[in-house]
Protein backbone atom coordinates (compact mmCIF):
# COMPACT_ATOMS: atom_id res chain seq x y z
CA UNK A 1 0.00 0.00 0.00
CA UNK A 2 1.38 3.15 -0.92
CA UNK A 3 2.25 6.39 1.89
CA UNK A 4 -0.61 9.24 1.14
CA UNK A 5 0.57 12.44 1.09
CA UNK A 6 0.34 14.92 3.43
CA UNK A 7 -2.49 16.35 1.61
CA UNK A 8 -4.41 13.41 0.95
CA UNK A 9 -3.98 12.69 5.05
CA UNK A 10 -5.79 16.17 5.56
CA UNK A 11 -8.25 15.85 3.08
CA UNK A 12 -9.32 12.59 4.56
CA UNK A 13 -9.30 13.66 8.32
CA UNK A 14 -11.66 17.41 6.51
CA UNK A 15 -13.79 14.31 5.08
CA UNK A 16 -14.37 12.80 8.20
CA UNK A 17 -14.64 16.18 10.14
CA UNK A 18 -17.71 17.11 7.90
CA UNK A 19 -19.82 14.60 9.84
CA UNK A 20 -20.04 17.90 11.63
CA UNK A 21 -20.42 20.35 8.92
CA UNK A 22 -23.60 22.42 11.14
CA UNK A 23 -20.88 23.00 13.70
CA UNK A 24 -18.33 24.16 11.34
CA UNK A 25 -20.32 26.59 9.54
CA UNK A 26 -21.15 28.54 13.04
CA UNK A 27 -17.52 28.43 13.26
CA UNK A 28 -16.92 30.04 9.96
CA UNK A 29 -19.22 32.48 10.42
CA UNK A 30 -17.45 33.77 13.97
CA UNK A 31 -14.48 33.11 12.00
CA UNK A 32 -15.50 35.77 9.16
CA UNK A 33 -16.73 38.44 12.22
CA UNK A 34 -13.23 37.73 13.90
CA UNK A 35 -11.28 38.83 10.68
CA UNK A 36 -13.73 42.13 10.34
CA UNK A 37 -13.79 43.25 13.85
CA UNK A 38 -10.02 42.73 14.31
CA UNK A 39 -8.74 44.45 11.45
CA UNK A 40 -11.07 47.46 11.82
CA UNK A 41 -9.32 48.15 15.12
CA UNK A 42 -6.04 49.57 14.24
CA UNK A 43 -7.90 51.91 11.41
CA UNK A 44 -10.35 53.43 13.87
CA UNK A 45 -7.24 54.27 16.44
CA UNK A 46 -5.50 55.88 13.36
CA UNK A 47 -8.45 58.13 12.92
CA UNK A 48 -8.99 58.94 16.52
CA UNK A 49 -4.82 60.15 16.82
CA UNK A 50 -5.43 62.12 13.50
CA UNK A 51 -8.57 63.46 13.43
CA UNK A 52 -9.70 63.43 17.15
CA UNK A 53 -6.54 64.19 18.90
CA UNK A 54 -4.57 66.42 16.75
CA UNK A 55 -6.69 67.75 14.00
CA UNK A 56 -10.03 68.71 15.50
CA UNK A 57 -9.90 67.93 19.24
CA UNK A 58 -13.57 66.97 19.70
CA UNK A 59 -13.43 65.64 22.98
CA UNK A 60 -17.21 64.36 22.01
CA UNK A 61 -16.11 62.55 18.94
CA UNK A 62 -13.21 61.59 20.35
CA UNK A 63 -14.77 59.97 23.36
CA UNK A 64 -17.44 58.33 20.96
CA UNK A 65 -14.56 57.06 18.93
CA UNK A 66 -13.10 55.43 21.99
CA UNK A 67 -16.26 53.96 23.08
CA UNK A 68 -16.21 51.95 19.59
CA UNK A 69 -13.35 50.77 20.21
CA UNK A 70 -13.58 49.62 23.38
CA UNK A 71 -17.24 47.86 22.10
CA UNK A 72 -14.59 46.63 19.17
CA UNK A 73 -11.85 44.90 21.72
CA UNK A 74 -15.02 43.53 24.17
CA UNK A 75 -16.43 42.01 20.71
CA UNK A 76 -13.08 40.44 19.35
CA UNK A 77 -12.61 38.65 22.87
CA UNK A 78 -16.25 36.99 23.16
CA UNK A 79 -15.53 35.91 19.23
CA UNK A 80 -12.23 34.28 19.66
CA UNK A 81 -13.51 32.59 22.97
CA UNK A 82 -16.45 31.23 20.90
CA UNK A 83 -14.01 30.21 18.24
CA UNK A 84 -11.73 28.52 20.67
CA UNK A 85 -14.64 26.53 21.98
CA UNK A 86 -16.44 25.73 18.86
CA UNK A 87 -13.10 24.47 17.16
CA UNK A 88 -12.35 22.42 20.82
CA UNK A 89 -16.14 21.30 20.42
CA UNK A 90 -15.70 19.72 16.55
CA UNK A 91 -12.24 18.12 17.66
CA UNK A 92 -13.39 16.31 20.17
CA UNK A 93 -16.46 15.11 18.90
CA UNK A 94 -14.24 13.93 15.70
CA UNK A 95 -12.22 12.12 17.73
CA UNK A 96 -14.24 10.36 19.75
CA UNK A 97 -15.65 9.18 16.18
CA UNK A 98 -11.94 8.33 15.07
CA UNK A 99 -11.30 6.61 18.63
CA UNK A 100 -14.28 4.05 18.05
CA UNK A 101 -13.77 3.53 14.27
CA UNK A 102 -10.28 2.51 15.04
CA UNK A 103 -11.47 0.12 18.40
CA UNK A 104 -14.26 -1.31 16.47
CA UNK A 105 -11.58 -2.37 13.38
CA UNK A 106 -9.08 -3.51 15.93
CA UNK A 107 -11.51 -5.70 18.08
CA UNK A 108 -12.06 -7.65 14.40
CA UNK A 109 -8.36 -7.90 13.11
CA UNK A 110 -6.96 -11.79 12.92
CA UNK A 111 -5.32 -13.36 15.88
CA UNK A 112 -2.24 -13.60 13.52
CA UNK A 113 -2.12 -9.61 13.63
CA UNK A 114 -2.27 -9.45 17.79
CA UNK A 115 0.60 -12.08 17.61
CA UNK A 116 3.01 -9.91 15.75
CA UNK A 117 2.08 -6.34 17.42
CA UNK A 118 3.11 -5.73 20.40
CA UNK A 119 0.39 -3.96 22.57
CA UNK A 120 1.64 -1.17 23.48
CA UNK A 121 2.72 -0.12 19.86
CA UNK A 122 -1.17 -0.70 19.43
CA UNK A 123 -1.89 1.71 22.99
CA UNK A 124 -0.39 4.55 21.43
CA UNK A 125 -2.34 4.07 18.29
CA UNK A 126 -5.42 4.15 20.27
CA UNK A 127 -5.00 6.74 23.05
CA UNK A 128 -1.69 8.75 21.87
CA UNK A 129 -1.87 8.77 18.45
CA UNK A 130 -5.45 9.70 18.44
CA UNK A 131 -5.23 12.53 20.78
CA UNK A 132 -2.28 14.15 18.04
CA UNK A 133 -5.11 14.06 15.64
CA UNK A 134 -6.59 16.49 17.29
CA UNK A 135 -4.73 19.39 16.98
CA UNK A 136 -5.69 18.79 13.06
CA UNK A 137 -8.91 20.29 14.25
CA UNK A 138 -8.04 22.93 17.07
CA UNK A 139 -5.35 24.39 14.99
CA UNK A 140 -5.89 23.07 12.10
CA UNK A 141 -8.82 23.64 9.36
CA UNK A 142 -10.97 26.78 10.95
CA UNK A 143 -8.05 28.32 12.69
CA UNK A 144 -5.81 27.98 9.70
CA UNK A 145 -9.08 29.53 7.92
CA UNK A 146 -9.55 32.45 10.55
CA UNK A 147 -5.76 33.59 10.22
CA UNK A 148 -5.52 33.76 5.99
CA UNK A 149 -8.36 35.68 6.33
CA UNK A 150 -7.33 38.02 8.61
CA UNK A 151 -4.23 38.01 6.42
CA UNK A 152 -6.20 39.54 3.42
CA UNK A 153 -8.81 41.68 5.34
CA UNK A 154 -5.38 43.35 7.22
CA UNK A 155 -3.40 43.76 3.53
CA UNK A 156 -6.88 45.65 2.35
CA UNK A 157 -7.26 47.97 5.96
CA UNK A 158 -3.19 48.55 5.20
CA UNK A 159 -4.00 49.35 1.24
CA UNK A 160 -6.97 51.63 2.15
CA UNK A 161 -4.52 53.16 5.18
CA UNK A 162 -1.15 53.85 2.56
CA UNK A 163 -0.57 52.05 -0.50
CA UNK A 164 3.26 52.73 -0.85
CA UNK A 165 3.87 51.41 2.79
CA UNK A 166 1.60 48.34 1.91
CA UNK A 167 3.12 47.49 -1.25
CA UNK A 168 6.60 47.06 1.15
CA UNK A 169 5.08 45.00 3.44
CA UNK A 170 4.17 42.67 1.18
CA UNK A 171 7.67 41.62 1.11
CA UNK A 172 6.85 39.93 4.57
CA UNK A 173 4.51 37.36 3.00
CA UNK A 174 7.03 35.34 0.62
CA UNK A 175 9.97 35.34 3.32
CA UNK A 176 7.89 33.73 5.85
CA UNK A 177 6.21 31.37 3.36
CA UNK A 178 10.12 30.20 2.60
CA UNK A 179 11.27 30.18 7.08
CA UNK A 180 8.01 27.95 7.29
CA UNK A 181 8.41 25.42 5.01
CA UNK A 182 12.53 25.15 6.08
CA UNK A 183 10.96 24.57 9.18
CA UNK A 184 8.16 22.35 8.40
CA UNK A 185 10.58 19.61 6.53
CA UNK A 186 12.42 19.54 9.95
CA UNK A 187 9.71 19.27 12.23
CA UNK A 188 8.14 16.17 9.92
CA UNK A 189 10.88 13.99 10.62
CA UNK A 190 11.27 15.24 14.10
CA UNK A 191 7.52 14.46 15.17
CA UNK A 192 8.09 11.50 13.30
CA UNK A 193 10.48 10.36 15.57
CA UNK A 194 9.21 10.99 18.83
CA UNK A 195 5.97 9.05 17.93
CA UNK A 196 7.97 6.02 16.96
CA UNK A 197 9.76 6.19 20.40
CA UNK A 198 6.98 6.94 22.20
CA UNK A 199 5.04 3.56 20.78
CA UNK A 200 8.75 1.75 21.58
CA UNK A 201 8.70 2.78 24.75
CA UNK A 202 4.80 2.15 25.31
CA UNK A 203 5.62 -1.08 23.99
CA UNK A 204 8.22 -1.85 26.81
CA UNK A 205 7.02 -0.47 29.72
CA UNK A 206 3.49 -2.84 28.60
CA UNK A 207 5.43 -5.99 28.31
CA UNK A 208 7.91 -5.32 31.32
CA UNK A 209 4.58 -4.78 33.56
CA UNK A 210 3.00 -8.12 32.71
CA UNK A 211 6.21 -9.86 33.08
CA UNK A 212 7.31 -8.36 36.63
CA UNK A 213 7.35 -10.87 38.05
CA UNK A 214 9.65 -13.09 36.06
CA UNK A 215 11.62 -9.94 35.58
CA UNK A 216 12.31 -10.02 39.48
CA UNK A 217 12.70 -14.14 39.97
CA UNK A 218 15.57 -13.86 37.55
CA UNK A 219 17.05 -10.72 39.14
CA UNK A 220 17.01 -8.49 36.09
CA UNK A 221 16.00 -5.23 37.38
CA UNK A 222 18.95 -3.46 36.27
CA UNK A 223 19.71 -5.06 33.25
CA UNK A 224 15.81 -4.22 32.25
CA UNK A 225 16.01 -0.58 33.99
CA UNK A 226 19.27 -0.34 31.61
CA UNK A 227 16.88 -0.96 28.62
CA UNK A 228 14.52 1.59 29.59
CA UNK A 229 16.55 3.74 30.13
CA UNK A 230 18.32 3.96 26.69
CA UNK A 231 14.75 3.76 25.23
CA UNK A 232 13.87 6.94 27.38
CA UNK A 233 17.05 8.97 26.60
CA UNK A 234 16.34 8.10 22.83
CA UNK A 235 13.19 9.49 23.07
CA UNK A 236 14.18 12.81 25.01
CA UNK A 237 16.70 13.20 22.27
CA UNK A 238 13.87 13.19 19.89
CA UNK A 239 11.47 15.71 21.97
CA UNK A 240 14.51 17.86 22.45
CA UNK A 241 14.92 18.05 18.69
CA UNK A 242 11.18 19.36 18.44
CA UNK A 243 11.84 21.75 20.83
CA UNK A 244 15.31 22.87 19.58
CA UNK A 245 13.31 23.21 16.05
CA UNK A 246 10.52 25.29 17.76
CA UNK A 247 13.04 27.57 20.12
CA UNK A 248 14.43 28.51 17.00
CA UNK A 249 11.52 29.36 14.71
CA UNK A 250 9.81 31.66 16.85
CA UNK A 251 12.91 34.14 17.36
CA UNK A 252 13.58 34.32 13.98
CA UNK A 253 9.75 34.85 12.95
CA UNK A 254 9.97 38.11 16.21
CA UNK A 255 13.15 39.23 14.44
CA UNK A 256 11.52 39.85 11.10
CA UNK A 257 8.53 41.54 13.12
CA UNK A 258 11.22 44.14 14.68
CA UNK A 259 13.05 44.38 11.48
CA UNK A 260 10.05 45.74 9.45
CA UNK A 261 8.31 48.06 12.55
CA UNK A 262 11.69 49.89 13.07
CA UNK A 263 11.55 50.53 8.89
CA UNK A 264 8.21 51.62 8.61
CA UNK A 265 9.65 54.33 11.75
CA UNK A 266 12.84 54.90 9.29
CA UNK A 267 10.53 55.23 6.62
CA UNK A 268 8.20 57.74 8.64
CA UNK A 269 10.73 60.15 9.43
CA UNK A 270 11.43 60.75 5.96
CA UNK A 271 8.18 60.69 3.68
CA UNK A 272 5.07 62.96 5.40
CA UNK A 273 2.71 60.65 6.84
CA UNK A 274 0.85 61.49 9.99
CA UNK A 275 1.08 59.51 13.35
CA UNK A 276 -2.22 57.71 13.09
CA UNK A 277 -0.89 55.63 9.94
CA UNK A 278 2.55 54.89 11.56
CA UNK A 279 0.79 54.02 14.38
CA UNK A 280 -1.91 51.92 12.43
CA UNK A 281 0.69 50.61 10.15
CA UNK A 282 2.85 48.87 13.55
CA UNK A 283 -0.49 47.57 14.67
CA UNK A 284 -0.57 45.68 10.97
CA UNK A 285 2.44 44.14 10.82
CA UNK A 286 2.01 43.03 13.84
CA UNK A 287 -1.58 41.71 13.37
CA UNK A 288 -0.13 40.57 9.73
CA UNK A 289 3.12 38.93 11.31
CA UNK A 290 1.01 37.33 14.18
CA UNK A 291 -1.63 35.11 11.88
CA UNK A 292 1.69 34.39 9.32
CA UNK A 293 3.65 33.31 12.44
CA UNK A 294 0.49 31.34 13.80
CA UNK A 295 -0.03 29.37 10.42
CA UNK A 296 3.19 28.26 10.66
CA UNK A 297 2.91 27.43 14.71
CA UNK A 298 -0.51 25.96 13.34
CA UNK A 299 1.14 24.10 10.56
CA UNK A 300 4.01 23.01 12.97
CA UNK A 301 1.40 21.11 15.52
CA UNK A 302 -0.93 20.40 12.52
CA UNK A 303 2.48 18.22 11.28
CA UNK A 304 2.62 16.38 14.71
CA UNK A 305 -1.22 15.72 14.22
CA UNK A 306 -0.44 14.29 10.31
CA UNK A 307 1.94 11.99 12.04
CA UNK A 308 -0.09 10.35 14.37
CA UNK A 309 -3.13 10.30 11.81
CA UNK A 310 -0.77 8.91 9.29
CA UNK A 311 -0.19 5.80 11.51
CA UNK A 312 -4.28 5.86 12.96
CA UNK A 313 -5.31 5.85 9.48
CA UNK A 314 -2.95 3.56 8.15
CA UNK A 315 -4.20 1.03 11.18
CA UNK A 316 -7.86 1.78 10.13
CA UNK A 317 -7.05 0.77 5.99
CA UNK A 318 -5.71 -2.46 7.11
CA UNK A 319 -7.50 -5.43 5.93
CA UNK A 320 -6.78 -7.85 8.50
CA UNK A 321 -10.28 -9.07 9.38
CA UNK A 322 -10.83 -12.56 9.40
CA UNK A 323 -12.67 -12.96 6.23
CA UNK A 324 -16.73 -13.22 6.99
CA UNK A 325 -18.18 -14.53 3.96
CA UNK A 326 -20.11 -17.50 4.98
CA UNK A 327 -23.60 -17.45 5.34
CA UNK A 328 -24.74 -20.64 6.44
CA UNK A 329 -26.79 -20.12 9.59
CA UNK A 330 -27.94 -22.81 11.87
CA UNK A 331 -29.74 -22.43 15.38
CA UNK A 332 -28.84 -25.69 16.12
CA UNK A 333 -25.81 -27.99 15.67
CA UNK A 334 -25.18 -32.10 15.59
CA UNK A 335 -21.72 -31.50 16.73
CA UNK A 336 -20.17 -33.37 14.07
CA UNK A 337 -16.50 -32.45 13.70
CA UNK A 338 -14.17 -33.57 10.39
CA UNK A 339 -10.51 -32.94 9.55
CA UNK A 340 -9.61 -34.21 6.35
CA UNK A 341 -5.65 -33.45 5.52
CA UNK A 342 -5.41 -30.17 7.30
CA UNK A 343 -2.48 -28.74 7.50
CA UNK A 344 -1.50 -25.57 9.09
CA UNK A 345 1.40 -23.32 9.89
CA UNK A 346 1.17 -19.62 11.69
CA UNK A 347 4.44 -18.40 9.22
CA UNK A 348 5.93 -19.95 6.37
CA UNK A 349 8.75 -21.30 7.98
CA UNK A 350 7.34 -23.89 9.83
CA UNK A 351 4.20 -26.50 9.50
CA UNK A 352 2.40 -26.93 12.52
CA UNK A 353 -0.33 -29.13 11.52
CA UNK A 354 0.95 -31.84 8.66
CA UNK A 355 -2.01 -32.89 7.10
CA UNK A 356 -4.13 -34.53 10.12
CA UNK A 357 -7.35 -36.52 9.75
CA UNK A 358 -10.18 -37.43 12.59
CA UNK A 359 -13.61 -37.40 13.29
CA UNK A 360 -15.66 -36.61 16.08
CA UNK A 361 -19.02 -37.05 16.03
CA UNK A 362 -22.01 -35.94 17.76
CA UNK A 363 -22.35 -36.25 21.22
CA UNK A 364 -18.73 -37.83 21.55
CA UNK A 365 -16.20 -36.86 24.39
CA UNK A 366 -12.76 -36.71 22.50
CA UNK A 367 -9.54 -36.38 24.28
CA UNK A 368 -6.34 -34.95 22.57
CA UNK A 369 -2.77 -35.79 23.84
CA UNK A 370 0.74 -35.52 23.21
CA UNK A 371 3.76 -33.76 23.70
CA UNK A 372 4.47 -29.60 24.13
CA UNK A 373 4.53 -28.33 20.63
CA UNK A 374 2.75 -31.51 18.98
CA UNK A 375 -0.31 -29.10 17.78
CA UNK A 376 -3.11 -29.80 20.09
CA UNK A 377 -3.82 -26.24 20.97
CA UNK A 378 -3.79 -25.10 17.43
CA UNK A 379 -6.73 -27.07 16.70
CA UNK A 380 -8.84 -25.15 19.01
CA UNK A 381 -7.98 -21.98 17.25
CA UNK A 382 -8.76 -23.47 13.64
CA UNK A 383 -12.47 -24.82 15.35
CA UNK A 384 -12.86 -21.05 16.22
CA UNK A 385 -11.80 -19.84 13.14
CA UNK A 386 -9.07 -17.59 14.55
CA UNK A 387 -6.75 -18.93 12.56
CA UNK A 388 -7.63 -20.26 8.67
CA UNK A 389 -6.15 -23.42 7.87
CA UNK A 390 -3.52 -23.75 4.74
CA UNK A 391 -5.07 -26.23 3.00
CA UNK A 392 -7.48 -29.91 3.54
CA UNK A 393 -11.20 -29.00 5.26
CA UNK A 394 -12.95 -28.62 8.26
CA UNK A 395 -16.53 -29.34 8.48
CA UNK A 396 -19.00 -29.06 11.17
CA UNK A 397 -22.01 -30.91 10.48
CA UNK A 398 -20.85 -31.73 6.77
CA UNK A 399 -20.58 -28.34 5.86
CA UNK A 400 -17.06 -26.08 5.28
CA UNK A 401 -16.04 -24.21 7.96
CA UNK A 402 -15.45 -20.79 5.72
CA UNK A 403 -18.89 -21.40 4.60
CA UNK A 404 -20.85 -20.60 8.23
CA UNK A 405 -21.62 -17.03 9.01
CA UNK A 406 -18.43 -16.61 11.12
CA UNK A 407 -19.98 -15.23 14.27
CA UNK A 408 -22.89 -17.93 14.11
CA UNK A 409 -20.65 -20.02 14.06
CA UNK A 410 -18.77 -18.68 17.26
CA UNK A 411 -21.80 -18.74 19.22
CA UNK A 412 -22.23 -22.92 19.14
CA UNK A 413 -18.79 -23.25 20.26
CA UNK A 414 -17.31 -22.50 24.39
CA UNK A 415 -13.90 -22.67 24.88
CA UNK A 416 -12.31 -23.20 28.12
CA UNK A 417 -8.52 -22.05 27.82
CA UNK A 418 -5.32 -23.18 29.99
CA UNK A 419 -4.86 -19.09 30.43
CA UNK A 420 -8.06 -17.93 32.02
CA UNK A 421 -8.46 -14.29 31.39
CA UNK A 422 -10.40 -12.40 33.79
CA UNK A 423 -11.86 -8.86 33.23
CA UNK A 424 -11.47 -6.25 36.29
CA UNK A 425 -14.94 -6.34 37.06
CA UNK A 426 -17.48 -7.94 39.37
CA UNK A 427 -17.75 -12.11 38.65
CA UNK A 428 -21.39 -11.26 37.36
CA UNK A 429 -19.63 -9.26 35.26
CA UNK A 430 -17.28 -11.42 33.95
CA UNK A 431 -19.26 -14.22 33.90
CA UNK A 432 -22.10 -12.47 31.72
CA UNK A 433 -19.36 -10.95 29.67
CA UNK A 434 -22.40 -8.35 28.10
CA UNK A 435 -24.88 -10.85 27.87
CA UNK A 436 -27.75 -9.16 28.40
CA UNK A 437 -30.12 -12.29 28.44
CA UNK A 438 -28.16 -13.80 31.24
CA UNK A 439 -29.01 -12.64 34.46
CA UNK A 440 -27.49 -13.15 38.38
CA UNK A 441 -30.69 -16.27 38.69
CA UNK A 442 -29.41 -18.21 35.97
CA UNK A 443 -25.39 -17.36 36.68
CA UNK A 444 -26.24 -18.71 40.21
CA UNK A 445 -28.49 -21.80 38.60
CA UNK A 446 -25.89 -22.85 36.58
CA UNK A 447 -23.06 -22.32 39.03
CA UNK A 448 -25.38 -24.96 41.14
CA UNK A 449 -25.60 -27.30 38.15
CA UNK A 450 -21.86 -27.61 38.50
CA UNK A 451 -21.00 -27.49 41.49
CA UNK A 452 -19.50 -24.50 41.92
CA UNK A 453 -21.20 -22.10 43.64
CA UNK A 454 -19.59 -22.71 47.02
CA UNK A 455 -16.79 -20.71 46.36
CA UNK A 456 -17.73 -17.87 45.23
CA UNK A 457 -20.31 -17.70 48.24
CA UNK A 458 -16.94 -17.47 50.23
CA UNK A 459 -15.85 -14.63 48.42
CA UNK A 460 -16.84 -11.10 49.99
CA UNK A 461 -19.87 -9.48 47.95
CA UNK A 462 -20.03 -12.95 46.28
CA UNK A 463 -21.34 -12.79 42.54
CA UNK A 464 -20.33 -8.80 43.07
CA UNK A 465 -16.64 -9.41 44.41
CA UNK A 466 -14.35 -7.08 42.05
CA UNK A 467 -11.36 -9.32 40.30
CA UNK A 468 -8.53 -7.90 39.61
CA UNK A 469 -6.65 -7.18 36.47
CA UNK A 470 -6.40 -10.63 34.86
CA UNK A 471 -8.03 -11.76 37.76
CA UNK A 472 -5.23 -12.27 39.71
CA UNK A 473 -6.87 -11.78 43.42
CA UNK A 474 -7.88 -15.37 42.89
CA UNK A 475 -6.43 -18.97 42.94
CA UNK A 476 -6.17 -20.07 39.71
CA UNK A 477 -8.47 -23.29 40.32
CA UNK A 478 -11.06 -20.59 40.91
CA UNK A 479 -10.43 -18.95 37.69
CA UNK A 480 -10.79 -22.02 35.66
CA UNK A 481 -13.82 -22.74 37.89
CA UNK A 482 -15.19 -19.28 36.58
CA UNK A 483 -14.13 -19.84 32.81
CA UNK A 484 -16.36 -23.24 32.92
CA UNK A 485 -19.10 -21.59 34.34
CA UNK A 486 -18.67 -19.18 31.38
CA UNK A 487 -18.84 -21.41 28.94
CA UNK A 488 -21.64 -23.86 30.44
CA UNK A 489 -23.35 -20.46 30.52
CA UNK A 490 -23.17 -19.92 26.76
CA UNK A 491 -24.81 -23.31 26.44
CA UNK A 492 -23.03 -24.22 23.42
CA UNK A 493 -23.25 -27.53 20.90
CA UNK A 494 -19.55 -28.12 20.73
CA UNK A 495 -17.00 -27.64 23.93
CA UNK A 496 -13.46 -27.57 23.52
CA UNK A 497 -11.39 -27.97 26.93
CA UNK A 498 -7.48 -26.71 26.29
CA UNK A 499 -5.07 -27.79 29.51
CA UNK A 500 -8.52 -27.38 31.79
CA UNK A 501 -6.22 -29.11 35.12
CA UNK A 502 -2.77 -28.67 34.36
CA UNK A 503 -1.16 -26.76 36.97
CA UNK A 504 -3.78 -26.45 39.76
CA UNK A 505 -3.71 -27.82 43.08
CA UNK A 506 -5.20 -31.77 43.51
CA UNK A 507 -8.25 -30.42 45.45
CA UNK A 508 -8.83 -27.78 42.24
CA UNK A 509 -8.41 -30.52 40.10
CA UNK A 510 -11.52 -32.69 41.51
CA UNK A 511 -13.78 -29.93 41.57
CA UNK A 512 -12.53 -28.96 37.99
CA UNK A 513 -13.20 -33.13 37.17
CA UNK A 514 -16.92 -32.76 38.13
CA UNK A 515 -17.30 -29.73 36.49
CA UNK A 516 -16.11 -31.27 33.52
CA UNK A 517 -18.39 -34.42 33.53
CA UNK A 518 -21.68 -32.00 33.99
CA UNK A 519 -20.44 -29.88 31.08
CA UNK A 520 -19.84 -32.54 28.29
CA UNK A 521 -22.93 -33.79 29.19
CA UNK A 522 -24.68 -34.50 25.74
CA UNK A 523 -22.46 -32.51 24.61
CA UNK A 524 -19.45 -33.32 21.62
CA UNK A 525 -16.61 -32.01 23.76
CA UNK A 526 -12.79 -31.99 22.86
CA UNK A 527 -10.49 -31.92 25.97
CA UNK A 528 -7.07 -30.79 25.39
CA UNK A 529 -5.22 -33.07 28.05
CA UNK A 530 -2.20 -32.24 30.40
CA UNK A 531 -2.94 -34.88 32.73
CA UNK A 532 -4.05 -37.96 31.28
CA UNK A 533 -5.24 -39.71 34.16
CA UNK A 534 -8.48 -37.19 33.50
CA UNK A 535 -9.22 -38.78 30.12
CA UNK A 536 -9.34 -41.74 30.89
CA UNK A 537 -12.88 -41.92 30.50
CA UNK A 538 -12.80 -40.22 27.21
CA UNK A 539 -14.92 -42.08 24.18
CA UNK A 540 -11.57 -41.51 22.10
CA UNK A 541 -8.08 -40.66 22.57
CA UNK A 542 -6.01 -38.51 19.51
CA UNK A 543 -2.30 -38.90 20.02
CA UNK A 544 -0.13 -36.13 18.63
CA UNK A 545 3.41 -35.93 17.81
CA UNK A 546 5.57 -33.45 15.92
CA UNK A 547 2.00 -32.02 14.41
CA UNK A 548 1.02 -35.50 13.36
CA UNK A 549 -1.38 -38.11 14.38
CA UNK A 550 0.73 -41.36 15.64
CA UNK A 551 -2.06 -43.19 17.63
CA UNK A 552 -6.34 -43.07 18.18
CA UNK A 553 -8.62 -45.54 20.57
CA UNK A 554 -9.91 -45.98 23.68
CA UNK A 555 -7.64 -45.36 26.75
CA UNK A 556 -7.68 -49.02 26.95
CA UNK A 557 -7.17 -49.73 23.64
CA UNK A 558 -3.94 -47.77 23.62
CA UNK A 559 -2.35 -49.00 26.45
CA UNK A 560 -2.95 -52.34 24.91
CA UNK A 561 -1.23 -51.29 21.84
CA UNK A 562 2.41 -50.29 23.78
CA UNK A 563 2.92 -47.76 21.77
CA UNK A 564 3.28 -43.65 22.21
CA UNK A 565 0.26 -43.23 24.37
CA UNK A 566 1.04 -45.92 26.57
CA UNK A 567 4.74 -44.51 26.84
CA UNK A 568 3.86 -41.24 27.72
CA UNK A 569 0.83 -42.44 30.24
CA UNK A 570 3.60 -44.44 32.00
CA UNK A 571 5.88 -42.04 32.51
CA UNK A 572 3.53 -39.70 33.63
CA UNK A 573 1.95 -42.25 36.23
CA UNK A 574 5.29 -42.66 37.89
CA UNK A 575 6.04 -38.78 37.84
CA UNK A 576 2.97 -38.56 39.96
CA UNK A 577 3.65 -41.15 42.50
CA UNK A 578 6.97 -40.12 42.82
CA UNK A 579 5.51 -36.72 43.66
CA UNK A 580 3.17 -38.43 46.27
CA UNK A 581 6.12 -40.49 48.12
CA UNK A 582 8.08 -36.95 48.51
CA UNK A 583 4.63 -35.47 49.86
CA UNK A 584 4.61 -38.71 52.66
CA UNK A 585 7.71 -38.01 53.55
Amino acid sequence: MNKPSTWQIIRRLFTIGMKFRSWFIIALVISILLSVVSTYRPYLTMQIVDNDIIRLKDQGLMRKHIYWLVGLVLLETFLNFFLVWFSNYISQNVIRDIRERLYNKLIYFKTSFFDRTPIGQLVTRAVGDVETIATVYTDGFLMVFGDILRIIFVLVMMYQTDANLTYISLVILPLMVIITRFFQKRLKKAFGDERTWTANQNSFVQERLAGMQLIQVFNREEQEFKKFDDINITLKAALLRTVFIFSLFFPVVELISSVFIGFILFYGGYVTITAGVVIAFIQYISMLIRPLRQIADRFNNIQRGIVGAERVLGLMDEDLAMQNTGTVQKNEFDGKIEFQNVRFSYDEKQEVLKGISFTVNPGENVAIVGATGAGKSTIISLITRLYDINSGKILIDGIDLKDYELYSLRSHIGVVLQDVFLFHGSIFENLAFGDQTITLDKIKKAAQDIEVDDFIKQLPGEYDYVVSERGSSISLGQRQLLSFLRAYLSDPKILILDEATSSIDHESEKLIQRATEKITKNRTSIIIAHRLSTIEKADKIIVMDGGKIVEEGSHLELLGKNGYYATLYRAQLNHEVADNGIHEI
